[in-house]
């Protein structure tokens, strides 16, 4: 079937083209969401990316333009899209994880702050450092992975890790010398 024919479809609340499209694109979909949660995201989160693109079709197909693109195009765009939101939204879950761990019951306020300034900091320092350093890093020194199971997931030999390791050490170190002051790390 060609794309015209199943929006044509879709616009008059045919379920067999939805059906049809989800048959046909489904492991294409699959694959580009799965790459971009890769390691981070779960199955569930995967197949919620992929139903909100079908779905997305289904509740708006006006907004597919065929002048722009083929429908597979389409909803890989839609895909991607939703991917890379749930991928901001998890960091943005493990970053307050990682904050909540804090005990402030422990130290005083002006500690407390101290620290939350310093991970704030560390936390920008670390989003300026570019990928897969950030990434390996990111393992390393917050989820306490093994440089060798960092290489296993990341597909990088592990001499490299550890080079990048070290490597994006001393680049922090750099940026968070502030006013002459260097921060520990």
């Amino acid at each position: 079937m060609n794309d015209k024919k199943l929006i044509d479809m879709i616009y008059s609340g045919n379920d067999d083209a939805l059906l049809y499209i989800i048959e046909s694109y489904s492991k294409l979909l699959w694959a580009i969401v799965g790459n971009v949660l890769n390691n981070i995201g779960t199955n569930e989160d995967i197949e919620e990316c992929i139903s909100d693109a079908f779905m997305n079709l289904w509740h708006n197909p006006k907004a597919y333009n065929p002048k722009k693109g083929t429908l597979k195009t389409f909803l890989a765009v839609i895909a991607k899209r939703r991917a890379l939101d749930k991928y901001r939204q998890i960091c943005k879950l493990n970053t307050v994880e990682l904050d909540e761990t804090i005990n402030s019951q422990d130290e005083d306020l002006f500690e407390f702050v101290s620290k939350q300034d310093l991970y704030s900091k560390l936390y920008e320092a670390i989003r300026l450092l570019q990928e897969p350093d950030r990434e390996i890093l990111t393992r390393r020194y917050f989820f306490e992975e093994m440089p060798l199971d960092i290489s296993a997931k990341t597909q990088i030999p592990i001499k490299e890790v550890k080079n990048r390791l070290y490597q994006s050490k001393l680049r922090l170190r750099k940026l968070l010398t502030i006013g002459g002051v260097e921060y520990e790390i």
